[in-house]
């Protein structure tokens, strides 16, 4: 339940960011398609769209206009060539929001302002309203009553940007909850100077952290993901959640890494796993991590060694930890994904016991999850008995658990 809280915070986060954010229409040119912000659920563009036509969903006032061509930006650019627009990648700088008031304004003078229509008013009331179930996550438990500490990320009109806030078990299913601020990201953005939009944590393992107090300890740090003005590219920032604070990285050696489109989780108190911008071979033709180098605290991210990596024509590449020892039979779970395609991986997996990572007998467009002892798989094309190990198959579609430690073990053979 609290994993599926977690999705649908997600799902809920996104939905603020298009309804508080910004209002105008986003044209992403250098696809040649224009989306309208108007509805607030995706349209269907038809393949025999041309630049300068807008085919919105039948249920509006008006099933498509027709635009003015706007300016569209050059084709793909090629290996060698020079990108006309690279400057577009300073999304702050006064060209680009000056390129993007004006894109934004012809939108609006053809569609107009979706936040006067009544459908935007009912959406943003709706999203706005202190009846929203607040999805929460479990850190751990507090030390003097041993009850249930839970973190929720929250957004209304008082906090656009939004606040980190926490409350126990017992709190929580009262009728009247109290929350404790963790973190105010309107305030740090005013502070910083920065326009902070919240991008989500990875939390240090209670099992591999010698200051959590045991299996009834807390969390005691996280790894948060900032972006600046909602960009992909984020930046990454230790935050403690003792002292309620960042961790200083000149005074305390605390992590931090410019911005990138970084992954990082914890291995231990002061060690990292860290996918991150580190030089032309780090990343690959994506812009994504091609390489894993393991981080340890006080140390340049440069000398850190590499333990994995990917081609440089993958998508990306990574390596995290997932803590379910606290669940009954389960484990430290240490994955590897080495993403080909947007769609397909390799996956890797080793126990905490492990000494090596077992490559998966899963197809490559098999997701893969785990809760305690269980494997969970996600098969999105037939799954044969040859290739499972079973005398079933296994539809595309189905939602699968098998033993970890077992599949890991078949996946040897």
């Amino acid at each position: 339940p609290l994993q599926a809280g977690r999705t649908q915070e997600r799902k809920t986060m996104m939905m603020m960011m298009i309804s508080s954010g910004r209002r105008a229409l986003f044209l992403l040119q250098s696809s040649r398609l224009i989306l309208s912000a108007r509805a607030f659920t995706p349209s269907l563009v038809s393949q025999a769209f041309q630049p300068g036509n807008l085919f919105l969903p039948s249920s509006h006032t008006f099933s498509s206009t027709k635009l003015s061509p706007l300016p569209m930006m050059a084709n793909t650019i090629m290996d060698g060539e020079e990108d006309p627009y690279i400057w577009l990648e300073e999304v702050e700088s006064p060209e680009s929001i000056a390129f993007a008031e004006s894109a934004n304004a012809k939108c609006l003078a053809e569609l107009g302002d979706p936040s006067e229509t009544d459908t935007y008013k009912r959406v943003l009331t709706a999203l706005q309203s202190d009846e929203r179930i607040p999805h929460v996550r479990m850190l751990g438990y507090e030390k003097d009553t041993g009850d249930m500490l839970l973190y929720n990320f929250w957004r209304d009109a008082n906090s656009p940007k939004g606040i980190w806030r926490k409350t126990t078990l017992q709190q929580y299913q009262s009728a009247d909850t109290e929350w404790t601020t963790v973190l105010d990201l309107d305030k740090l953005a005013k502070e910083e100077d920065i326009s902070w939009v919240w991008k989500g944590y990875t939390a240090l393992p209670r099992s591999l952290d010698s200051q959590s107090g045991g299996p009834m300890g807390r969390v005691t740090r996280v790894l948060l993901n900032l972006s600046r003005g909602g960009a992909d590219a984020t930046y990454l920032r230790e935050f403690d959640l003792l002292t309620e604070s960042f961790v200083d990285a000149e005074n305390d050696d605390g992590f931090s890494l410019p911005e990138a489109k970084t992954r990082a989780s914890y291995k231990s108190r002061d060690v990292l796993l860290v996918g991150a911008d580190t030089g032309e071979e780090s990343m690959t033709s994506s812009g994504y991590p091609r390489t894993v180098r393991e981080w340890k605290r006080g140390t340049k991210i440069e000398d850190a060694p590499i333990v994995f990596e990917g081609e440089k024509t993958d998508v990306s590449c990574g390596q995290y930890l997932l803590d379910e020892s606290d669940r009954e039979g389960g484990d430290v779970y240490e994955v590897q994904s080495r993403s080909i395609s947007f769609y397909d991986r390799y996956t890797y997996v080793k126990k905490q016991s492990d000494d090596t990572f077992t490559k998966l007998a899963i197809a490559l467009n098999t997701g893969v999850s785990f809760y305690g002892r269980w494997m969970m798989i996600r098969v999105k094309a037939d799954w044969e008995p040859e290739d499972n190990g079973s005398d079933k198959t296994f539809k595309s579609g189905s939602f699968l658990y098998v033993d970890a430690g077992s599949f890991i073990e078949f996946s040897k053979a």
